[in-house]
């Protein structure tokens, strides 16, 4: 089974463009996986800061799939990004 870790910023910024939507998708997720046959284990956590203090809006949210960096994400990209990881 293939492990995926998911860290999304949860600093003020990036709450107030989505952060926790993302991380609501992603907590789904896991609890789909039987029914969407999906052969992976993601490990989501929400960090307090993980983008720059004085980073500018564009890269809020922040969330890093296994260590890659996705400025400006939305839960479909989130999606999508772990959906392609695990194929």
């Amino acid at each position: 089974m293939k492990r995926l870790e998911v860290r999304v910023c949860v600093c003020t910024q990036c709450v107030m463009n989505g952060a926790m939507d993302i991380v609501e998708a992603v907590e789904s997720l896991q609890k789909l996986k039987n029914q969407l046959r999906f052969n992976a284990s993601v490990k989501v956590s929400a960090n307090e800061r993980i983008c720059d203090k004085d980073a500018d809006a564009s890269v809020s949210p922040l969330v890093i799939v296994n260590g890659e960096r996705l400025e400006g994400a939305t839960c479909d990209q989130v999606m999508s990004r772990i959906i392609s990881s695990v194929s």
